[in-house]
């Protein structure tokens, strides 16, 4: 498979690991946003109660509070259905009027709203909240905060009626519901960050990996191809100087023959060098290639590859030293296969006169 191909399907199963974070999230963000709701919903009427009963508990003790209830079974038969929900919203109502009316009391908005803070906060919702009074339509009469109560970013609880004829009801308001909902999705928040850099740098390396891979398979493909074009040439040497050889027609002719067998074993010689350069890169890639390190006599061994590539090669060669050391510290085997094949480069890829300088120098 391309590189191209493969780049595609990391992208592609990148942006459908994003879709499906944010699909998550964003469900885990109304499933927290009405969780918020619904509690708010529950909790208001009861921080109404209380703040009522406070209200009335601030009056003088001699007073006496009396409440009557008037049941229309006409008019609340729906609302029998749950008398026990009924019972308490007529009571809350009939307080209501009691400490307006008897009282003259109205709403305590700190109290109510330190009261439905407290509790929203008692059960891990650290809401900042408002009320407000509304009339049937909805417009707001009093309210506890200079917000705009009934804009965008804010959720209200349900309006609770606090006077018998419906013309005044009681509204809850929660202003920092997003503080409230991402400060509960914290540590998701932050697990759906950490799990993304974790996919990215994995795909990253992925693809650096099979990127890798490919170059070495083509670096591989390379140099099998011009290993063997390199072993052709000694081997078929090889076998045409053995079947001369093997004619007899050179043994009337001692000069050529041994010319011939002096061919044999220098190809064989370049063989045996290629296969070691084989070896040594196998080594090289298994980690296993080890130095024998020791003092060797640099000179000599320039002088040895200085002759040998000047009478195999068909350029002009021209040397220069400029050795001012004459030994170094180094693996000998190794050290003078490096400095034959950079002679062998030199030779190979210059003109038609080569010119190769040697210098070395002390530490």
């Amino acid at each position: 498979m391309e590189i191209k191909h493969i780049r595609w399907i990391a992208v592609v199963g990148l942006i459908a690991i994003v879709e499906l974070q944010y699909v998550w999230l964003v469900n885990t963000y109304k499933l927290t946003k009405e969780s918020i709701q619904m509690k708010g919903e529950e909790l208001f009427p009861e921080a109404a109660l209380q703040e009522v009963f406070l209200r009335v508990s601030k009056t003088k003790k001699d007073s006496t509070v009396t409440m009557n209830v008037n049941f229309d079974a006409e008019k609340d038969m729906e609302t029998m259905s749950n008398p026990g929900q009924w019972l308490m919203s007529y009571m809350h109502v009939s307080f209501q009027e009691i400490a307006l009316k008897d009282f003259n009391r109205d709403v305590s908005f700190v109290d109510l709203d330190s009261i439905y803070a407290h509790m929203l906060d008692s059960i891990g919702f650290p809401a900042v909240v408002a009320s407000c009074i509304v009339d049937s339509t909805g417009r707001v009469m009093r309210s506890s905060s200079q917000l705009d109560i009934h804009g965008k970013g804010v959720l209200r609880t349900s309006p609770l009626p606090i006077s018998h004829d419906g013309t005044r009801f009681l509204q809850g308001v929660i202003t920092n519901p997003y503080r409230v909902i991402f400060r509960r999705m914290t540590l998701l928040l932050l697990a759906t960050v950490l799990i993304m850099v974790l996919v990215i740098v994995c795909i990253i390396y992925q693809i650096r990996i099979i990127v890798r891979q490919d170059k070495i398979a083509k670096l591989r493909e390379d140099f099998s191809y011009a290993m063997i074009h390199d072993m052709k040439t000694p081997l078929s040497s090889i076998l045409m100087g053995t079947q001369i050889l093997e004619t007899g027609k050179l043994d009337t002719q001692p000069e050529k023959k041994a010319r011939y067998f002096r061919i044999l074993k220098e190809e064989g010689e370049h063989l045996l060098s290629l296969t070691n350069k084989v070896l040594t890169l196998s080594k090289l890639e298994n980690h296993q290639l080890k130095l024998e390190k020791d003092t060797c006599c640099v000179r000599s061994m320039l002088e040895d590859l200085a002759e040998k590539y000047k009478a195999k090669a068909v350029k002009h060669i021209v040397y220069k030293w400029n050795l001012q050391a004459d030994t170094v510290y180094a693996d000998e085997e190794f050290l003078k296969e490096a400095l034959s094949n950079l002679i062998d480069n030199a030779v190979k890829y210059s003109g038609e006169e080569v010119e190769i300088t040697f210098s070395s120098g002390k530490l």
